[in-house]
């Protein structure tokens, strides 16, 4: 998985970061705008604050649909893995009675690991070993249905376990990919600048009118702030306020049919 300094660092933090670095963009601008006073009229100077400013809200709006788009992509991969997963398990059943009793056992362990790949948070290491044990498991019940499709005693219960049992491999890649997409972090980056830059020039034009006005100033970073909080936290599920626990309580339930 990919990491970076924006990836690694808590949400919150970011955002409190940012906020402190908007307030002091509008002092800056604001003690900039008083030493340049006179050389630019208070409309004109209001006109460019009100185009910084409609430009961040349109980038702060395309960015959080980007997360929140992804972010219920990754839910929906969670629950049709468990509904594949379980699929899978109930056409044990159609081989006779000792092969469904070994077959169970190892998709037993495939559900334990699949839990252990998200009960490992944040924790790189832990999610590839989780990954890799699945994928482990994985292969030996395909080698051991195919091994069963040879013998034509079995060719209605090969013929339903084996797309049963691809679709439940494929779709692990599936939600590996859909945990690697994140927002690029060029337009993190540059929404982090254009905040910067948006209220430098708020203070810069509040400067022209004589007084900042500190309430204002104070409610439009904060504002701007959570905004970005919750579209770094929709972006990464393993970590922060937004999770995906719900969705993989539908995995952690299919322990129920190996009671």
């Amino acid at each position: 998985m990919e990491s970076n300094i924006i990836l690694e660092t808590d949400a919150w933090v970011i955002a409190i970061l940012l906020f402190s670095v908007m307030l002091m963009s509008v002092f800056i601008g604001k003690t900039v705008g008083k030493r340049m006073r006179g050389k630019k009229t208070a409309e004109k100077k209001i006109s460019e604050t009100s185009a910084l400013t409609a430009l961040l809200f349109f980038l702060l709006a395309f960015t959080f649909g980007m997360s929140s788009e992804r972010y219920d992509s990754r839910r929906k991969i969670v629950v049709e893995e468990a509904n594949d997963i379980g699929t899978a398990l109930l056409r044990c059943d159609l081989y006779p009675d000792s092969v469904r009793t070994l077959l169970r056992k190892d998709f037993k362990l495939y559900v334990e690991a699949r839990i252990d790949y998200y009960a490992a948070g944040p924790n790189l290491k832990k999610i590839l070993k989780a990954d890799s044990l699945s994928q482990a498991i994985s292969s030996r019940l395909w080698k051991q249905t195919a091994e069963l499709s040879k013998n034509p005693a079995n060719l209605a219960a090969t013929q339903q376990m084996i797309p049963a049992l691809n679709t439940m491999i494929d779709v692990t890649s599936s939600r590996l990919a859909g945990e690697k997409a994140k927002v690029p972090q060029s337009i993190l980056i540059m929404l982090f600048f254009l905040s910067a830059i948006t209220a430098f020039y708020n203070g810069y034009s509040e400067a022209g009118k004589g007084k900042v006005d500190w309430l204002v100033q104070i409610g439009f970073c904060l504002l701007v702030s959570l905004v970005i909080l919750f579209t770094l936290d929709l972006d990464r599920p393993r970590r922060g306020f937004v999770n995906l626990d719900l969705p993989n309580q539908t995995i952690i339930d299919l322990r129920k049919n190996f009671d």
